[in-house]
């Protein structure tokens, strides 16, 4: 029985998929099973990488209607790993390459060791910080307090600190039970994330983060087709957030 699920999503970033498929592979989690969510073409030479890796990984390729969002392929991938019995997913995506062996059996005992403990958030390198404390300031914005782990309030279990938050990057180990009671809105196919993690607050569910474990961003250039669909989330899926909360701009991010 595969325990971890990897929720790998892409679209229209073929070239970075591939060298992520190739860095998982290089820093295989033991008990996982890659869950690939393409909303993009099955090209041809899509169809013959993904027939390379059939002895080198645990994989399942899931093609899905083409630009349904960032929020559907996250859902449809975490009802997958329901059904495969995975009691964890982690989420990441093609622009995110693994570079370090992780101890995955610190991260998913630290989780079960209390039923309120529901995600875990991990560094990005070339990202911006995100992880702090999220809240919507009403009839205005979102509001992100940055976390400072000098002075945040954290857990140390098995000698790695698990500091409290709120928010986290999206490259971080979730209870798949967490996922399932709290999805992603459809409606966002992008700017998902705020109202991920803020209808999350309202929850029993407890978000934490820790710097132990890293990948390692990637940006895709000239890339003219992803780029057009992207920046919808500053024009098309900004206003249905903002529509959504009643907000006239979408987000505060103090440092």
């Amino acid at each position: 029985m595969n325990k971890i699920a990897i929720i790998l999503t892409t679209f229209a970033r073929d070239i970075l998929l591939y060298q992520t498929l190739k860095s998982i592979e290089a820093y295989y989690i033991p008990n996982s099973i890659v869950l690939i969510g393409d909303q993009g073409t099955i090209t041809q030479d899509k169809i013959k990488v993904y027939q390379n890796y059939q002895n080198k990984l645990n994989y399942r390729i899931s093609s899905l209607p083409f630009d349904c969002g960032l929020s559907y392929a996250r859902n449809y991938l975490v009802q997958q790993a329901k059904m495969l019995d995975c009691e964890y997913c982690l989420i990441t995506a093609d622009s995110l390459q693994f570079i370090e062996q992780c101890n995955i059996d610190t991260y998913v005992s630290f989780l079960n060791s209390d039923s309120n403990f529901g995600i875990v958030g991990f560094n990005i390198k070339n990202r911006q910080a995100w992880e702090g404390e999220i809240d919507l300031i009403p009839n205005l914005c979102f509001s992100v307090q940055q976390l400072h782990m000098q002075n945040a309030q954290f857990i140390n279990y098995n000698n790695v600190n698990f500091y409290n938050c709120t928010v986290v990057r999206n490259f971080f180990l979730a209870k798949t039970q967490c996922l399932l009671d709290n999805s992603w809105d459809n409606e966002l196919k992008l700017c998902e994330h705020e109202d991920f993690f803020w209808r999350l607050k309202q929850t029993k569910w407890k978000v934490f983060y820790t710097d132990s474990w890293a990948s390692n961003y990637v940006k895709m250039e000239h890339n003219q087709e992803y780029s057009a669909f992207r920046q919808r989330m500053y024009t098309d899926f900004k206003q249905v957030l903002l529509k959504k909360y009643n907000i006239s701009t979408w987000l505060k991010y103090k440092r």
